[in-house]
């Protein structure tokens, strides 16, 4: 039993993988797709919806992801998103990285997070960072030096090892009441 929803999300991915291509024992590309999607939903709602340029499921642990794009949903509604250069998706432990250059942006925090990576424990719901991490609210901005740990809707963020930067006139200082 515990095998078949990992069994149905393997036959999710493989039918996200639309479009038509001819493959051959020569292409050697037979493990990859474009244009791919994979999601997890509960109670008829997308919890989180992963989209990657192309996906090389080659690995049978990982799939290996090219600008990925992770959507995390609270109640139907988009609540964050993480975009990057690369990423992994690992069935197993049910975890999402994404790195080179990646962002965190939070459609109901209106704040943002950059780093060199970010992770996505699916299961616990939380995203985090092992590395010096921006934090940037309004023209606030705090390097967490150690990373951060939040949840996906990025309301409550530890800071690891921080620093911050505050306004440093009036006019900077007015354009964050705004």
């Amino acid at each position: 039993m515990k095998h078949t929803g990992l069994l149905l999300l393997l036959s999710c991915l493989l039918c996200a993988c639309g479009g038509e291509k001819n493959f051959s024992p020569e292409d050697g590309d037979i493990q990859r797709a474009e244009g791919v999607t994979i999601f997890e939903s509960k109670d008829s709602q997308k919890k989180w919806v992963l989209r990657a340029d192309e996906v090389d499921f080659q690995d049978l642990n990982n799939a290996v992801l090219t600008n990925p794009r992770l959507l995390l949903r609270e109640n139907g509604e988009d609540s964050a998103e993480v975009l990057g250069k690369r990423g992994t998706f690992d069935y197993t432990k049910k975890q999402v990285t994404i790195e080179g250059n990646a962002l965190v942006r939070s459609f109901i925090e209106k704040t943002d997070l950059t780093t060199e990576r970010f992770f996505y424990d699916i299961d616990k719901d939380r995203v985090w960072s092992d590395t010096k991490t921006i934090v940037t609210r309004a023209n606030t901005k705090v390097t967490a030096r150690g990373g951060i740990e939040t949840d996906s809707k990025l309301q409550v963020i530890e800071l690891k090892k921080q620093t911050t930067h505050l306004p440093q006139d009036i006019k900077e200082l007015q354009e964050v009441a705004q």
